[in-house]
């Protein structure tokens, strides 16, 4: 498989596209395609950098801009990387390789993990103990 990298100046392409190949060595990755190649649909997956790093530049934001903009007359696909060291990877491989199906569900303390069966069952016993003149323990 054929993955771009692209973004701003010193947003961690190079790294992040030297990561990819070290962590899946069957993939071919480029962190510079010239824009007439990803134009030319040669890559099958295209990942722009995210500008979330400390210190961004209204520079690298002018970049990103201009980065976006191409990819969109283009018409290309692109997925966007966000966060630092291993999260970057993590994200970039979800974006390569995404899963099939929902994301598991939480499985977290019911008052805390927004699953709607869990907040049904605590509102039901709110509702029951005020019903029975007592407060909830």
């Amino acid at each position: 498989m054929k993955i771009a990298v692209v973004g701003a100046p010193t947003t961690g392409k190079t790294r992040l596209a030297q990561a990819l190949a070290q962590h899946l060595p069957e993939l071919q990755v480029c962190d510079a395609p010239s824009p007439e190649v990803l134009k030319a649909g040669a890559y099958e997956r295209v990942l722009l950098m995210g500008l979330d790093l400390p210190g961004s530049t209204t520079a690298q934001e002018e970049a990103d801009g201009r980065l976006r903009a191409q990819l969109a007359v283009g018409g290309l696909d692109y997925g966007v990387v966000y966060g630092q060291g291993p999260q970057r990877l993590r994200a970039a491989l979800r974006l390569i390789t995404p899963q099939d199906g929902p994301p598991p569900r939480w499985t977290g303390p019911c008052e805390r993990c927004a699953d709607p069966d869990c907040e049904f069952q605590i509102f039901t016993g709110l509702m029951k103990s005020k019903a029975a003149g007592r407060l909830p323990s």
